[in-house]
């Protein structure tokens, strides 16, 4: 059973604010609104367990923020890469 985390408004806003200042993984990514439906480019910062997202490299406050605890990531082949039998992920340094 998962226990649960609380947060409270300043706690994640230095988090955020430290997540900036380290060498953290970061990048620009689009994500969908709940609301339209619709893509929209938003700044990523991974910072430990936290994903926070901005409105942009330069905004001060994040505009949202997804726990990652217990999630895992898969590799996923596209039939092309499947088919020539070789993975096509661009890799970055």
């Amino acid at each position: 059973m998962q226990k649960a985390i609380r947060f409270n408004e300043n706690q994640l806003l230095y988090l955020a604010s430290k997540s900036k200042r380290e060498n953290s993984i970061a990048g620009y990514l689009h994500k969908k609104s709940s609301d339209t439906g619709k893509w929209q480019l938003r700044y990523f910062i991974l910072y430990q367990n936290l994903l926070f997202y901005f409105e942009s490299e330069t905004a001060g406050r994040p505009s949202g923020v997804a726990l990652l605890e217990g999630s895992y990531c898969d590799r996923v082949l596209t039939p092309a890469a499947l088919k020539a039998g070789k993975d096509t992920e661009k890799q970055r340094e």
